[in-house]
């Protein structure tokens, strides 16, 4: 198995089967709401600056993204930037697609003068915890009880 990760202007190809996966995936977050996961992706095609988009490949099919944004899920805080949107293919989950993802965020958000990157969420602490960020905060969003998560970039 090749796993590769690069960056979303890299791989404009993808965008059709990362929306299709997007919209898939969180349907409460991209049609109830009116957002776009196509403009969610078009908006980090960008080599500098944020927000900068990620993308996982599996012998060359898409298995994931994520994003290197300023804020994460309509959180307004003095802490930047955040790894956000991170999602795996259900067929391409426990292959090691998120923590590349991880990785690859944290090395980004280095590369852009960050010295650390957070991460906000609901369902993926053990990940997080895995591969070494630390519990910095809990919060809640829209009544969801939610981690907060630190790493060094």
């Amino acid at each position: 198995m090749a796993l590769e990760t690069g960056l979303l202007i890299d791989h404009a190809e993808t965008i059709e089967r990362l929306t299709a996966l997007l919209d898939a995936q969180w349907p409460d977050w991209y049609n109830p709401r009116g957002a776009s996961a196509r403009t969610d992706l078009s908006e980090r095609m960008r080599r500098d600056g944020l927000p900068l988009g990620i993308v996982a490949l599996v012998d060359g099919e898409v298995a994931g993204t994520c994003a290197v944004t300023a804020g994460s899920g309509g959180v307004v805080t003095e802490r930047s930037p955040w790894l956000s949107g991170l999602v795996v293919a259900p067929e391409m989950r426990r292959r090691g697609v998120g923590r590349a993802m991880l990785g690859r965020a944290r090395q980004e958000a280095r590369r852009l003068g960050h010295q650390w990157i957070y991460a906000l969420t609901a369902d993926a602490a053990g990940l997080f915890e895995a591969e070494g960020w630390v519990e910095v905060d809990r919060i809640e969003v829209a009544g969801v009880p939610h981690r907060v998560f630190r790493a060094r970039a």
